[in-house]
């Protein structure tokens, strides 16, 4: 493929959305700092700063990080104008949709939740998230001028550059479906597809408490079991698909039969409703939120059936930690008292193994949060922003 010879046209828009980057990871920077991180020459700086608080995306800051005992005349500090950009994040799942708005100074401004019913098919998913969206931006009034676009973090697997979910069997009809055109139809604005462990990740990775880590595989627990892995910043795909459908991942050809075709998969081990069922009926124990308090009280029944479910899960976290290698995993769930339980005792369990004592598995646990999952997905508007 010959590539195009890049115009000036092209390279001051390049330069520009550069130097927005900066002032909207920064918050506050100034000129002549922006000068050295670039390399772009003064006068080519100041054009730029000059255009961008024309056009009202950048302003000066109040905020006075100058050196108190530094001579001469202060700089001054700019930030992006919270009010110019705005990004729409959604995460759902066969149980229920999550909507945040962020403004461009990543404060989020609006989020909205709606739960589904028991069973629903892909069509009514899409009118439930429709109306979610609807709902939320005319709560704020955003003019379309504004709105740079959406990010969904959709279940099941995700053709990331046709912006279709592939196969979610818990929403029925909802393979080959084309999620990125049908949205980008009712609201004129680009709409960037991923799997929403995915973004659930890299929202946990830039704000969470994963963040710094140099490496992060995530595991969801919900209706099923989700996978995602970072490495250097970057979420893994593969032929502009998601991978890592961990919750398939085989660990008995004898253990329970899957909705897959296969048995033994880690989900029907540790999914939600199979989390609850091993407990054995116990009446007062109907949702994970349930489970997790009578970890808090110390039900010895449910401790017991919970230390045999993290033998399964320091099973497979070996298993993935002797392909990936990642620096840390990062267990979700709906209830911090179960991802907790879970990470510590299967991160005890490793830590007994002769594998793990010279490479020791790290396992952080967090409950899953939707303005954290929404805030993730607006990341992937603002990144394609500012890459092209």
């Amino acid at each position: 493929m010959i590539k195009k010879p890049l115009h000036s046209h092209d390279i001051r828009e390049r330069n520009e959305k550069l130097v927005l980057n900066l002032i909207y990871t920064h918050q506050g920077i100034s000129q002549s700092e922006v000068v050295h991180l670039t390399g772009l020459k003064p006068p080519t700086i100041f054009r730029i700063f000059s255009k961008l608080e024309q056009e009202a995306y950048i302003a000066a800051s109040t905020a006075d990080k100058s050196v108190p005992d530094k001579k001469g005349r202060k700089p001054v500090y700019y930030c992006v104008q919270a009010d110019s950009l705005y990004a729409v994040g959604v995460d759902f799942w066969s149980h229920s949709a999550a909507v945040v708005i962020v403004d461009f100074s990543g404060a989020v401004v609006c989020q909205n939740v709606v739960n589904f019913s028991a069973s629903i098919e892909a069509s009514y998913a899409l009118e439930q998230l429709t109306k979610l969206i609807e709902d939320s931006l005319q709560l704020l009034k955003i003019p379309q001028e504004k709105l740079l676009g959406l990010g969904i973090g959709s279940p099941g697997v995700v053709d990331i550059e046709k912006g279709m979910v592939l196969y979610y069997a818990r929403i029925r009809d909802m393979r080959d479906f084309d999620l990125k055109n049908r949205l980008e139809e009712r609201f004129q604005v680009p709409v960037h597809l991923h799997n929403n462990c995915s973004v659930i990740a890299l929202s946990e990775y830039r704000y969470g408490k994963a963040k710094g880590a140099a490496s992060l595989l995530a595991i969801l627990i919900r209706s099923g079991v989700g996978g995602a892995f970072i490495q250097d910043g970057s979420l893994y795909v593969n032929q502009n698909r998601t991978a890592l459908e961990i919750g398939h991942f085989s660990l008995s050809l004898d253990g329970p039969a899957c909705e897959c075709g296969q048995r033994g998969c880690l989900e029907s081990y540790l999914c939600e409703d199979a989390l609850i069922g091993a407990i054995g009926g116990l009446p007062e124990v109907r949702t994970i939120q349930d489970v997790g308090a009578q970890i808090q009280a110390g039900n010895p029944r449910v401790l017991k059936a919970l230390e045999a479910k993290a033998q399964i899960l320091a099973q497979a976290v070996q298993n993935l930690a002797n392909i990936l290698d990642p620096q840390v995993f990062l267990l979700i769930s709906r209830s911090l008292a179960v991802s907790s339980y879970l990470a510590d005792a299967a991160e005890r369990i490793l830590a007994g193994r002769h594998y793990a004592k010279s490479s020791p598995v790290r396992i952080i646990a967090d409950e899953y949060s939707p303005i954290l999952a929404g805030r993730g997905a607006t990341d992937l508007v603002f990144d394609y922003f500012f890459a092209h």
